[in-house]
């Protein structure tokens, strides 16, 4: 996939832009502040309708203004694509593609393969366990959508469970009122267990050989999915009955998908606990590199991918690597302050400046 244009009203410090996009890697040059990560923001945000820098969509909108819009040209395997998405604070966002209303912005994820780099984003390594699952079910999400479809399913039926767990602890429902939905809570976290399973099995491969690129010491498995149960349904809704005076009391289901993780590893180390913040980073950009072939592989094409200050913290040696890897991409959008960072690989240049862009 690639960005042919993006057009924003009201985004960020972005009063008006309008932009044609080139092929190959664009890099995009300029002082902080003056709007590079803003821009590859509102690239992402136009294609699959939310930011990879915060979920309070009231932060996109100018100081000022009252609803922004994006308008995002795209070519992919399917062809050509025009994404218009408008949002007002406290109102959901309005979603059309080739002039079609979308019935929900999560659909944009399935159809339009865009990954993103960040620096916030090593907050999936050294964060907590729900920002690795939120990562890889979005991953999922991606790849192979019918079995990613579990994962909501499964929240919405363990929020159904909780709800009755506090109607049975207030006395307002019997016990054996939880039984069905022991079931149903079981069936549905078998499902995203082995979801989950498969995805951290076919991301191991491309993972390793990802790493290894980037200079890093693969020598162990350097993914392993943690579940916080395994099992079929019915060793899981046998579980789930056993525990029910215990999750009674507390009014929360104490086992499930819902409590996973995932290890991500470099030279046999849990980069959580033990890695190097220069270690993290070639983690996730193996994480990202490792995803962009898995999708080649299933559906035949290159992601978009976004690099927001991705150079300023690799050395020349890890510099030259990452963009050799880069280079393999349809497209590519990097800021960086500095032009030489770069390296001269850059197939176009845009300036930015004080919320203005120019090629």
């Amino acid at each position: 996939m690639r960005a042919v244009a993006v057009r924003g009203t009201s985004f960020r410090l972005y009063e008006r832009l309008e932009l044609a996009l080139e092929p190959g890697l664009v890099g995009v040059v300029g002082p902080n502040g003056a709007g590079k990560t803003a821009l590859v923001e509102m690239v992402h945000f136009g294609a699959l309708g939310y930011s990879p820098r915060t979920s309070a969509d009231a932060q996109l909108v100018r100081f000022g203004a009252e609803v922004l819009r994006t308008e995002l040209d795209a070519e992919t395997a399917a062809g050509t694509s025009r994404v218009e998405i408008g949002f007002r604070p406290g109102e959901p966002k309005r979603v059309t593609v080739d002039g079609a209303r979308e019935r929900s912005v999560e659909r944009l994820l399935g159809r339009f393969p865009v990954l993103v780099f960040t620096p916030d984003r090593l907050r999936l390594v050294q964060g907590a366990p729900a920002l690795r699952r939120a990562y890889f079910d979005r991953v999922l999400a991606r790849l192979w959508p019918r079995p990613a479809a579990a994962v909501p399913e499964y929240a919405r039926r363990l929020a159904q469970r909780n709800h009755l767990l506090r109607r049975v602890r207030a006395g307002a429902a019997p016990a054996d009122a939880l039984e069905p939905w022991d079931t149903l809570l079981a069936e549905a976290a078998a499902e995203v267990i082995a979801a989950r399973g498969r995805l951290c099995s076919r991301l191991l491969a491309p993972l390793e050989r990802r790493l290894a690129e980037l200079g890093g010491d693969p020598q162990a498995p350097p993914l392993r999915y943690l579940p916080n149960r395994e099992g079929d349904a019915g060793a899981l809704r046998g579980e789930l009955a056993g525990r029910r005076g215990r999750d009674i009391e507390r009014a929360v289901t104490s086992i499930g998908p819902h409590l996973d993780d995932f290890a991500i590893a470099d030279a046999g180390k849990d980069l959580r606990h033990f890695g190097s913040q220069g270690e993290q980073r070639r983690a996730l950009l193996g994480l990202i590199l490792a995803e962009s072939d898995l999708l080649a592989e299933e559906r035949g094409e290159r992601p978009l991918l976004l690099l927001d200050d991705v150079t300023s913290e690799l050395d020349l040696e890890r510099r030259g690597r990452l963009l050799d890897a880069v280079s393999e991409f349809d497209q590519a959008i990097a800021t960086t302050t500095d032009e030489a960072d770069l390296a001269g690989r850059a197939g176009s240049l845009l300036r930015v400046s004080a919320g203005t862009v120019r090629a």
